[in-house]
């Protein structure tokens, strides 16, 4: 998906993609608001807060992004459906 938005070649709005990312980095720096060390329980609270609000975001863009990817699989010929069910 990153690859693709790097390319240009997938349409989406910049922020969608780097606050994601951003969240993600600050779970893996070891720089964080609250430190783990000084406040244990309440140090991983800070960590929890950024995976809610990171999580569900990535969800629906990783979700947007291969039903993108399947659209230009189609229009492009490259696959052929035989079978499908509609659910919503």
């Amino acid at each position: 998906m990153i690859k693709m938005w790097r390319k240009g070649s997938y349409p989406v709005k910049s922020i969608d993609i780097i606050l994601p990312l951003l969240g993600v980095v600050y779970i893996i720096s070891p720089i964080d608001l609250i430190p783990e060390v000084a406040v244990p329980v309440i140090g991983v609270l800070d960590d929890i807060a950024v995976l809610s609000l990171v999580i569900p975001k990535l969800i629906k863009e990783v979700n947007k992004f291969l039903l993108w990817e399947a659209e230009q699989k189609i229009h492009a010929g490259n696959i052929k459906i035989i079978d499908v069910d509609i659910i919503k």
